[in-house]
Formats: structure tokens, sequence, C-alpha cells
């Protein structure tokens, strides 16, 4: 668009502005990862892997604050988690259908803990060293919750729901958890594989 005298109007000169993108960045024990666009940073605030606690930087900024204390954050930290008694169900679903999993666990301080959680979950069985099989009406969600709890700390694991071909970990690490995602679920070159 022109100006009249030649040049371009600052309307169009503002549109060939090439604006970065805000990156973000995570603390975790002293190890920090990223940079995440913010798409990524809020879907790990809504899967509560970034906690009020949890240290935060943005952009340029070299400086982390805790995430409820962001200057360009704005998270309800306080809303409530979903019960473990409350179901998220898929559309057209009245009530949680049965399902298989699949869990395969790192467990440093025994298994007791964690195969209680499963008993409470529905019926299960080990099938091999740090790997069971479930069959619960507990959605997925709901399993990782309870799972969770019963973790010490470097301990972990990850659930496959083998009915709906959904997967869910915990406590895996960035590294690992951007590695997972780029994976699961991905497009799959048909004629490489």
């Amino acid at each position: 668009m022109s100006d009249g005298s030649g040049g371009q109007s600052a309307e169009s000169e503002m549109h060939d502005i090439d604006v970065p993108r805000v990156q973000w960045r995570v603390m975790v024990d002293g190890k920090v990862y990223g940079p995440y666009p913010r798409a990524k940073l809020l879907e790990f605030l809504r899967e509560g892997r970034v906690t009020s606690h949890t240290m935060l930087s943005c952009g340029a900024d070299t400086q982390f604050h805790r995430a409820d204390e962001h200057p360009n954050l704005r998270w309800d930290f306080q809303k409530k988690p979903r019960g473990f008694h409350e179901k998220r169900l898929d559309d057209g679903e009245e009530t949680a259908p049965v399902c298989n999993y699949f869990v395969c666990a790192r467990l440093l301080a025994g298994v007791e803990p964690f195969e209680r959680v499963l008993h409470q979950s529905g019926k299960f069985a080990r099938a091999g060293s740090g790997m069971w099989v479930v069959r619960s009406r507990v959605t997925l969600p709901q399993l990782r919750n309870r799972l969770s709890v019963a973790l010490r700390k470097d301990e972990q694991f990850v659930v496959v729901n083998a009915t709906k071909g959904r997967l869910a970990w915990f406590n895996l690490g960035a590294e690992h958890d951007v590695a997972v995602r780029s994976v699961w679920n991905s497009e799959l070159d048909l004629e490489r594989y």
C-alpha cells in the first residue's frame, strides 16, 4: 500500500515485521528444559506437569520465576483437579467403559504401594518385573493420578490404555516427555515402514 510519496505506509511496514514467537523455558531440579512455544506450555499446565511452584522463564528473560508469580503468565492454579471418583468420559459415553491397561514402572522402593493402588482400581496381574495388566472402569487420567501418589521421587511409570489406544506417563522428565509426544500419534511414513 502506498502513502502517495512512493513509499510504503506504516500499516504495510508493520505487516512486514517478523515478530519472534515467545518461547518458555522450564527449570526442574536446576536443569533447564525448552524452549517451548506458548501452546506447549499451556498443554503442560492443563496436564498438571507445570504447577504453581514450577520455575519458568519467558523470552529473552534469564531470570526464572515461580509459575504462580510469573508476570507473563495468567493461570488459575487454585482450580481443583477433578476428583478420583469423577470420571472424564469420551463423547457419547454415559458411564466409563471397562478398559484394559498395560502398566510399566521403574520402582525403587518396592511394589506394594503401587500394587495396592492397582488393586483398588480394578483387577490386575503382574506381567513381569515392573509390568502389570489391569482391567478397570477407572479412566486413564484417574489411574495416572492414583499411581503417581504411590511413587517416590525418582520413580516413574507409563500406562497404555490398550482398549482405547491412549498413553499416559509420570515423571519421565522433560526430554523423554518431548520424545514420547513426538512419536505417539505422529504421522507415519507408510512407504518407509
